[in-house]
Formats: structure tokens, sequence, C-alpha cells
């Protein structure tokens, strides 16, 4: 846990002193393992370097997005994903995305139901925000369409297909996927 602290503060850092990172966009949307574990990722984009290939007209972004993503496991848990996303983002001159990037992200957990601890020899206490944390790192592959480009509509869809490994799960890691979708919608003019 010391290691993904002095990680996160290091980035954070690291955007404080960049001057010519500014932010881009909002990103909002869908975000869950299945239908039935659900929930609602929120990112801020912040590109980090851009650059126009001169051979096609793709354009080529480097960003760095922190997001938090909540999702909920009916009758087991509550999750919560703080990921520090790095991406490289290449648009083409049609407005088609495709994007990579890495998350090394924090997952804490939140076990719904009540859940006691022995207090005593016959005694039992309510144990309070019952749950755990863990290490998430995330791969992430993803497509998408933005509409300013063509259509001149300030915004943008995606998908995107996370893979990811908790550590620890029990005495063990435990390979993880979910489903990103939604819309990207940009805060000022590039």
């Amino acid at each position: 846990m010391k290691n993904l602290t002095q990680l996160l503060l290091s980035l954070a850092l690291m955007l404080a002193v960049m001057p010519e990172a500014q932010a881009q966009a909002l990103r909002a949307g869908y975000y869950g393992e299945t239908v039935t574990h659900y929930g609602l990722k929120v990112a801020y984009e912040l590109p980090l370097r851009s650059y126009v290939k001169e051979k096609n007209g793709a354009q080529k972004t480097f960003l760095f997005a922190p997001g938090l993503a909540a999702y909920r496991h009916p009758h087991n848990h509550i999750g919560l994903v703080l990921s520090p996303e790095l991406t490289y983002r290449r648009t083409s001159r049609r407005g088609r995305t495709f994007e990579v990037g890495l998350a090394p992200s924090y997952f804490r957990y939140f076990l719904e139901g009540t859940t006691y601890t022995p207090d005593g020899p016959d005694d039992f206490k309510q144990v309070r925000w019952a749950g755990g944390n863990a290490f998430l790192p995330t791969a992430f592959i993803g497509i998408g369409k933005d509409l300013s480009v063509r259509k001149n509509i300030p915004l943008a869809w995606y998908t995107r297909l996370n893979v990811m490994q908790q550590r620890p799960y029990n005495t063990s890691t435990l390979m993880r996927f979910s489903l990103e979708a939604g819309v990207t919608i940009p805060l000022q003019k590039q």
C-alpha cells in the first residue's frame, strides 16, 4: 500500500509541474463487470503531448486522466476504483479513435450487509465500513468516434475493455475484466 501511495503522489506532482498540461475533457459512462455488476466512471482528461502525423492527418495524443469508478455487486460489495490513467489515443481524419493505456489503480470495497468481529469471549461488535483494499493494475484498449472532427459536434463516444489483476485476493490474485461505454465532453478549445 505504501508503494501505491508513493506512485499516486508522484503522478500528482508530475502533473502539477507540467505547465503545458491543460484540461481537455470530462469523460463519463457505464462501468461494470457484467450487466448485474453495474456502475459509473468519471475521469478528467489532461493532454501531455499531442501532434498530427503529416502523412495521414491522424492526431496522436498522450493523456493523463485521473478517474474514479464506483460499482455495485449486489448482495456482496460496493467497489470504488481510483485510477490514474496514462493513455495513448489516435484520432483519424474521419474521427475514429483507438486508445490503449495503463492505470496503477487503487481498489477499495465495502461489504454489503452487517459484519461482526469478536469482542470478548461471548460478545461481538459490529464492524463499520467492513471491506478491504487492493492494488489493481489495469491495462485497457478502446475504440470510439469523435463527432467534433467531421460534424462539428463537441462530443465523442467510446467503449473500452479493461483487464485488471486484483492484488491481493484472499491469499492469491484475481484477474478481473470490466467494460466501459460512455461519452467524452471537451471542456475547452484546443
